[in-house]
């Protein structure tokens, strides 16, 4: 049996559920094929409710041809808002205009120029220009240094294997730590213009080109909602949504989600290698799909261990690694108990984009404004959210405009600890009654948001010099 093309989403009943969203192996390219047949962009390119031919800029465009290329046939609005910050692109899209649309819009998100985000965006493109030039730069450095950590750890800890198997285990947690930070570095890179940089989330068995789909297109732009592939990934093992009908099996994830969180590399990179073995969904096998195997191989080479006991190091280390991404990836902050998920009732039928990604967030405060914790572990996610196309390194310099306008719009900017959201994570995971945002008149969520808004600038200390230049 097909999919029912008349299903609605729960929390946005007008809206369409995604064709193929709960057909295995729930891939970024099902993702995009549902996309292609329900958006209404009718085989160009949708923005708003106007659609373009952008295919003589694909060549030209400055972020990559395949941000372009591989949205052809889909509604691109939330990446053309989200993605632009210079006010360039909004010049050049009249040259492409073909007609407008005939359907509606198959999203709840408006981006209304009175509205909370358009707001806040123009006054992020100010400040921008007070940001320190070279800010981008730390970034840079301090992934280059954990790669070159990395490839002079991962054969150290073959050899450790082979004089004391103490040395040896430690050397292989601290060498899947490292795996991780390095694939959460890369995915600073992701949101941008192509870059070496982003070849480095390859190392885990996933790859750029879907990552880009499965969490920029999707994830980042659809928070928490029946259209983020994220979720939907992870059913019916892990169940985020907060459905009356989630089985108690699902709820005992909130116990054995470290179990999954080890499995999940090893888990995609053999969904990888077979989808694009049997050309799933148009996938292909090319030389990028190597990468993975380049790790192990230059521990056997350098490592002095036989190959038979490399690649048990390596799948340690791996898993230590996928634990790590996925643990420091589900507690960045969407994932908590007291945010908006399908299931939800919503603030409004159509609401601004701004304000849903605030619904779906709830920032860890300790990790907020340092560098380090921010671009290895998934931080400053709110505004990463808001402005992805920004370096890590550059959003501290925006908590005040931020801290302000969601006191100028009464939007709560809520905030825990690391640990504060793995506990979170693991209710949400256990969660059947629905939050409502309409009235807020859920009693623990009106405790999370009034503990969100005592917070202020003056809590980022390392923020100082920003505050100062104002």
């Amino acid at each position: 049996m097909g999919p029912d093309a008349d299903r609605r989403q729960t929390s946005f009943p007008k809206l369409k559920y995604p064709l193929h969203r709960d057909e295995d192996p729930r891939t970024a390219q099902q993702w995009m094929k549902s996309k292609k047949l329900q958006d209404g962009a009718e085989d160009l390119w949708r923005i708003h409710d106007e659609l373009y031919d952008l295919s003589e800029f694909i060549s030209k465009h400055p972020g990559g041809s395949q941000w372009i290329s591989l949205t052809k046939g889909t509604d691109i609005t939330e990446q053309f808002e989200t993605h632009h910050l210079k006010g360039i692109a909004e010049t050049l899209l009249p040259k492409y205009f073909i007609r407008k649309a005939t359907a509606p819009r198959n999203s709840p998100f408006t981006f209304n120029e009175d509205g909370f985000y358009r707001t806040l965006k123009s006054k992020v493109m100010e400040r921008l220009e007070e940001i320190p030039k070279d800010a981008r730069s730390k970034s840079d450095n301090l992934t280059d240094l954990l790669l070159a950590i990395l490839i002079v750890l991962s054969p150290m800890c073959c050899w450790a294997w082979s004089y004391n198997w103490m040395l040896g285990a430690s050397l292989t947690l601290l060498n899947g730590f490292v795996l991780s930070a390095v694939a959460t570095c890369s995915h600073n890179y992701l949101h941008r213009a192509d870059s070496w940089r982003m070849y480095l989330m390859n190392l885990t068995g996933m790859t750029h080109e879907d990552w880009r789909i499965s969490h920029s297109m999707s994830h980042h732009m659809h928070t928490n909602t029946i259209q983020d592939i994220e979720l939907s990934m992870f059913e019916p093992i892990l169940l985020f949504l907060p459905y009356r009908d989630k089985p108690i099996v699902a709820q005992m994830g909130a116990f054995y989600w470290p179990i999954i969180f080890m499995f999940v590399f090893l888990a995609v990179l053999i969904k990888e290698v077979v989808t694009a073995a049997i050309n799933f969904e148009g996938k292909t096998l090319s030389w990028k799909n190597l990468i993975p195997f380049m790790l192990p191989t230059w521990m056997w080479i350098a490592g002095g261990l036989p190959l038979l006991w490399t690649i048990p190091v390596w799948i340690a280390s791996f898993m230590v690694a996928s634990f790590f991404f996925t643990l420091f990836g589900l507690t960045a902050g969407h994932h908590a108990h007291v945010n908006f998920f399908d299931g939800d009732i919503p603030r409004q039928e159509y609401l601004d984009w701004g304000m849903h990604q605030m619904d779906t967030i709830v920032e860890r405060i300790d990790y907020a404004g340092n560098h380090f914790k921010s671009i290895t572990r998934f931080g400053d996610h709110a505004l990463h959210h808001l402005f992805p196309t920004l370096d890590h390194a550059e959003l501290k310099y925006l908590y005040p405009i931020l801290l302000e306008h969601c006191e100028k719009f009464d939007m709560p900017f809520r905030t825990t600890t690391f640990y504060g959201a793995l506990v979170s994570h693991a209710k949400q995971l256990i969660r059947k009654r629905p939050n409502n945002f309409a009235t807020q008149n859920n009693k623990e969520l009106n405790t999370s948001y009034e503990k969100g808004t005592v917070f202020s600038s003056s809590w980022f200390g390392i923020l100082d010099c920003t505050l100062n230049k104002k």
